[in-house]
């Protein structure tokens, strides 16, 4: 967690915002407060820790902003005690965590130094299935093809022979995916691709 150094705070009441920012008062991150999930998804940034209040529709609403714009950062909710039904749901959804209300610096601080390390393997594999969908999207038609031929385990000249192209041109489909991909090799790619498929 600690390439964290900004909670975006989002609550639409503002006597709420200005209590959980008093209670927040001595955190290590600087607080960044947004009246609503449309002014994050216009001014805030993606590379902050969320604290977003669970008012039924607010938090759906940014899970939803992100998968819809392939972004990831990890969001804590807060509100009152929930059903265990619905705090699964959110989890599942792609909250990292959620505070019943009123709580303070060091129910976050607790909550994040706990789990630590299993809370910063997750971002980074949310983080790398988000982005590697962005790099996806970059490929023409054809790297895609070349690029599902490649997972299959086909070699340049049978995707030549499925594709009805020549091998020369397999070769710099192959070198433009890996470049638009960020990927030193195929399976870097082939990789990137299964990890787009599994958020």
């Amino acid at each position: 967690m600690e390439r964290y150094n900004t909670i975006s705070l989002i609550d639409t009441d503002f006597r709420r915002r200005a209590e959980c920012f008093k209670a927040l008062e001595g955190i290590r991150f600087h607080i960044e407060p947004y009246e609503s999930v449309t002014e994050f998804r216009y001014q805030g940034n993606t590379g902050t820790l969320i604290l977003v209040h669970d008012d039924g529709s607010g938090l759906a609403e940014l899970l939803k902003d992100m998968q819809l714009r392939d972004y990831w950062a990890p969001v804590l909710g807060y509100g009152r005690m929930l059903d265990p039904g619905r705090c699964s749901q959110v989890i599942l959804q792609g909250l990292i965590g959620y505070l019943p209300t009123p709580f303070g610096r060091h129910d976050i601080e607790d909550l994040l130094n706990n789990c630590a390390r299993q809370l910063t393997a997750l971002i980074d594999f949310r983080y790398g299935a988000a982005d590697a969908r962005r790099k996806l999207r970059t490929l023409t038609r054809r790297e895609f093809e070349v690029l599902e031929h490649l997972q299959g385990g086909l070699t340049n000249r049978e995707i030549a022979s499925l594709m009805a192209i020549s091998p020369r041109t397999v070769e710099i489909h192959r070198a433009n995916l890996l470049r638009k991909m960020e990927a030193k090799s195929a399976l870097t790619a082939i990789r990137m691709s299964v990890q787009a498929k599994l958020t």
